[in-house]
């Protein structure tokens, strides 16, 4: 569940490579690695890492289109006969971004894909549809500010007639001097038919050596999961 998109002077929170714009090229490309996958508050991969990457086109005009991968567990993790076969997270996505003046905007949609078999034994062992999730997602930027909504125009990772579900995300983002940056997100989860929570993270990141170094803390109001717990994340990235 791709979880930034970065494009001209907007920035979303998340931890997973943004989008780099080549001076010579339209086409750019990220990979990470990452101690846990965390989306939206809650691990993917069991509190395990995952190997990201992605690539990216990016008109002067101001269009840009994509795709993201990542490993995750989570949908084999809920299977009792492992029916799915799945393993895989992919993300497709397409927008247009620009300036009003000190506002950036940033307009588009974005396809979550599980590649994978969700036929009657997956349905009746989750309880669950298909995770496939199409979201629109509007985002404003000014200086350090940023804001994205996202809707659901489909049902929610799976989740029953959750479809209309949205999610509010609110970061911040600091240079701290010596090239360490400082960044906050917060976001809250109206979901359709199922229980709202709260998310958070806090953390610090440094290039060096033309890689992207962060620490992050991430943490939610979910009670019962222990896969939304607190917890500090590592990444490493690279841009191209």
């Amino acid at each position: 569940m791709h979880k930034t998109l970065a494009v001209s002077a907007l920035i979303a929170a998340l931890p997973c490579a943004g989008i780099a714009h080549a001076e010579d090229s339209p086409f750019s490309a990220n990979v990470s690695i990452v101690s846990d996958y965390a989306y939206r508050g809650i691990s993917q991969t069991d509190e395990r890492p995952a190997l990201q990457g992605g690539f990216d086109y990016t008109h002067s005009s101001g269009f840009y289109a994509g795709v993201w991968a990542t490993n995750v567990s989570w949908i084999n993790d809920a299977e009792v006969s492992k029916s799915s076969g799945n393993s895989l997270e992919i993300d497709f996505y397409a927008g247009y971004a620009g300036e009003a003046g000190p506002i950036g905007y940033d307009v588009g949609l974005l396809q979550y894909y599980y590649p994978g078999s969700y036929g009657s034994v997956w349905k009746a062992e989750t309880g669950m549809t298909k995770p496939n999730t199409l979201e629109g997602y509007l985002g404003l930027s000014w200086e350090f500010l940023s804001f994205k909504y996202s809707y659901a125009f489909t049902d929610l990772f799976g989740l029953r007639d959750s479809e209309g579900s949205q999610y509010y995300d609110l970061g911040a983002e600091f240079e701290l001097g010596a090239g360490f940056k400082l960044d906050l997100h917060y976001g809250y989860n109206d979901i359709k038919g199922g229980d709202d929570y709260e998310d958070w993270k806090l953390g610090v990141t440094k290039e060096f050596g033309g890689f992207d170094f962060g620490l992050h803390y991430v943490d939610s109001d979910i009670k019962h999961s222990d896969l939304a717990d607190e917890r500090f994340i590592l990444s490493v990235s690279k841009s191209f």
